[in-house]
């Protein structure tokens, strides 16, 4: 989910940063869209790694929060509509009907199930994240390891191998940077590059946080299947009642009105991130006299990767 968002925020960002890129090539005199020309021209380009900058945001998690707030809304919604819509069976119809329609209460109650487990354990891994910075800033004091930025690249790292969903070569890639950092400060391994007692403590962190979350979940499906039961309770009342519903529209506009509101927290929660990056990209680019960043590259000409310039502003 996480890797879709930063795409989305990608195709966002993309007109921003070129375009910012382009008024620095007017101030110059020059206005290029490929960064391979930047030799001919004496312009100076950059590129960055969009999505990284992305998820380093220290706003991201909220955004991802939000988001999963929203589709536990919408997940209920869909199961309040059908549950609507099975009030407005006919009453001859509605018992021939009722098994077909409660294997799907049964999959959108599953679904907000999983939705809601998905926020949990997005709050237990921004914990965890929290509990391990503060153990390794502790252990940092007490004997020089890198630069700050450099320490915050280590555990931004290691981080994402334990909690992050990783393919074979991303996983690759995350312990190759960061072999090379800790060679860098005389370490030869990831598992040296965490000291014991904080691998103790980080354990029972987890563990702790795994058996919160096993019974957050079940806690959440006994309140979903009473959820369930009631329904199947009330369905013989409804019946009778078929004509006491809520009109449509009257419905319709209040779970707008519900949607609506979390999808602005959302669009908000976004923009705030874009425009604090955009900020962040342009002033990097004044600093270090950039012509125009660029948010791909082809890896031929020479241009400059200011990603972790960006990401240092976004602390």
């Amino acid at each position: 989910m996480r890797r879709k968002y930063a795409v989305v925020l990608g195709v966002l960002i993309i007109a921003a940063i070129v375009a910012a890129g382009i008024w620095y090539s007017y101030a110059r005199g020059a206005v290029s869209s490929k960064a391979t020309a930047s030799s001919a021209q004496g312009l100076t380009y950059a590129y960055v790694d969009l999505e990284h900058v992305v998820m380093s945001h220290p706003r991201y998690s909220t955004y991802h929060r939000l988001e999963m707030e929203y589709n536990s809304l919408l997940a209920q919604y869909r199961f309040e509509q059908w549950n609507y819509s099975r009030q407005a069976s006919l009453a001859d119809k509605a018992l021939d009907k009722f098994a077909l329609t409660d294997g799907l209460a049964g999959a959108a109650l599953d679904q907000e199930l999983q939705a809601k487990v998905a926020i949990k354990q997005t709050e237990l891994n921004d914990r965890l994240q929290r509990r391990y910075e503060e153990l390794m800033k502790a252990h940092r004091k007490n004997g020089p390891l890198l630069t700050e930025e450099e320490n915050l690249r280590v555990v931004n790292l290691q981080l994402k191998l334990q909690t992050a969903s990783l393919t074979a070569a991303e996983r690759q890639a995350v312990q190759t940077e960061l072999q090379g950092l800790l060679q860098k400060s005389d370490k030869t391994s990831a598992d040296a590059a965490v000291p014991e007692d904080v691998t103790t403590a980080m354990a029972a962190e987890k563990e702790k946080a795994a058996a919160e979350l096993t019974a957050y979940a079940e806690d959440v499906k006994k309140e979903l299947q009473q959820r369930r039961d009631d329904g199947h309770e009330l369905f013989a009342a409804q019946m009778g009642a078929l004509g006491e519903r809520l009109d449509p529209s009257v419905w319709n506009n209040e779970w707008k009105e519900k949607l609506e509101a979390k999808e602005g927290e959302m669009k908000a929660e976004k923009e705030a991130i874009m425009t604090d990056i955009r900020e962040k990209a342009a002033a990097v680019a004044e600093e270090q006299g950039i012509d125009m960043v660029f948010s791909e590259y082809l890896g031929t000409g020479t241009a400059l990767d200011i990603t972790d310039d960006i990401i240092a502003r976004l602390a």
